[in-house]
Formats: structure tokens, C-alpha cells, sequence
């Protein structure tokens, strides 16, 4: 009776293998500790494997927390990707619901460390994630937003960096407010009106049917008040987390 051969693991992915699992304790244990505060030792112990084979992989504690937080963009990044090519809708509007809604729930469930990813970068830290790895993360709402005004769905006039960021710094603002809600005693902050109201947003500022009725000050007075609003609760949110 024949027998099933069974392959042994490749001395390669042993190796991909334990470099996972280096980079899986060391998130964890920035999160628990901040840079500063996390030890070699104890990535390594919640690794599994001694401290000096972390050094193997890693020359310094630097080195490894700007893998962590290279892989963590990395991955939301192709997230993003496989969620834009997955949706069916063609239209801009629907697929800016499928992007942002991908984005808030990505931030709440990753809220200590993407907290921990900024605090790095507004601290001008040598461990910082590169703009390089930002801007891959942001490019697909770029690519989305070209193809809208491509498709004449969208104001050619519009500016691709405002709406950048009112898109994820609307998003971003609003993740933290409903995490602050979740397991507290009062009403939680659903993710579902978060989205309408920010697809509804753009539709009125930026829909190129309704673009050429946005000469009617009131309704553009009103979204110039909202923006306005928003900074400076991302200036309030900023001072907080400095």
C-alpha cells in the first residue's frame, strides 16, 4: 500500500516561520510598553526563542520596530487593494463606502498601535514609519479618487489632497471617538453613520452633478464650517496625544 510522502518544513520557511513570530511579540510588546519601555528579553521570551537569535534576524531594537511597523503598513495596504478589487459596485461613491468603511474598522481594531506608529513619527523618532510606506497606504484612495473624476463622476476641479484629507482625518477622528465609547457605561457610537455621513459629505462637495449647484453659498458656507470644525478638533486630538 502506497504511502503519502510527507515534506518536511524548508529550512526557509523555519526561518519565515520564526521571524513572524519575533515580529508578532515584538507589536505586542511595543504596544504594552512604548519603544522606549519594550526590552529584547521579553520580545523573546513572548517569541518563544532565546534573545540572541532575535539578534539574527535583528541588529538593534530600532531595526526591529521599524519592521513591525513596515509589515503593518504593508499588509493594510495590500487589505485596502484586495478590498477595492473585490467590490462589485463600480460607481465612486460605492466604493468610497467599501474603502472607508474598511479604514474606520481598521483603525479601531488597531487603535494602540496606530497611536504608537504616530506618536513615533510626530517625535521625529529614527524608527518612524517611512512616507514612502504612508504614501503606498493612501495611493488607494488616490487611485479611486482619479478614476471618479476620470469617469465624470467627480468635480475635475477638485483637489486630491483636500479630499485626502478630509477622508481619513474625518475617518480617523471619528474611530477614536467610537473605541472611547466601546465596553464604557453609555450608548456606543456605531461605524455606520460615521460612513453615510462622509460619502454624503463628498457626494455634496464634491459630485459633479451637484458641483455645478454648489454655487449656492449657504451649502458651501455650511461644508466650509464643518471642515473648519474638524481641524481644529484634529489639533485638540493631536495636543492630547503628543
Amino acid at each position: 500500500m502506497a504511502t503519502k510522502a510527507v515534506h518536511p518544513e524548508t529550512q526557509r520557511s523555519k526561518l519565515e516561520r520564526k521571524e513572524q513570530a519575533i515580529l508578532d511579540a515584538a507589536r505586542a510588546i511595543f504596544v504594552e510598553h512604548g519603544f522606549d519601555g519594550a526590552r529584547m528579553s521579553e520580545i523573546a521570551r513572548r517569541a518563544g526563542i532565546g534573545e540572541g537569535t532575535i539578534y539574527s534576524y535583528y541588529e538593534s531594537k530600532a531595526e526591529l520596530m521599524l519592521a513591525v511597523l513596515q509589515q503593518f503598513w504593508d499588509v493594510l495596504t495590500r487589505e485596502a487593494e484586495t478590498v477595492m478589487a473585490s467590490t462589485k459596485a463600480e460607481g465612486f461613491f460605492d466604493r468610497l463606502r467599501a474603502l472607508a468603511g474598511y479604514h474606520l474598522n481598521t483603525v479601531i481594531l488597531n487603535a494602540d498601535f496606530i497611536n504608537l506608529s504616530f506618536a513615533l513619527r510626530r517625535n521625529n523618532s529614527e524608527v518612524s514609519v517611512s512616507r514612502d510606506h504612508l504614501r503606498h497606504y493612501v495611493a488607494v484612495f488616490d487611485q479611486l479618487f482619479r478614476r471618479g473624476q476620470d469617469r465624470g463622476e467627480l468635480r475635475r476641479d477638485a483637489v486630491l489632497w483636500q479630499a485626502r484629507d478630509i477622508f481619513y482625518g474625518s475617518l480617523e477622528y471619528s474611530a477614536r471617538s467610537i473605541e472611547m465609547t466601546i465596553g464604557e457605561d453609555r450608548a456606543e457610537r456605531q461605524q455606520g453613520p460615521v460612513i453615510d455621513q462622509i460619502v454624503a459629505l463628498f457626494e455634496a462637495h464634491y459630485g459633479a452633478v451637484r458641483g455645478a449647484e454648489a454655487a449656492d453659498s449657504d451649502d458651501f458656507n455650511r461644508l466650509s464650517l464643518q471642515i473648519d470644525q474638524l481641524d481644529a478638533k484634529f489639533e485638540a486630538l493631536a495636543k492630547r496625544l503628543s
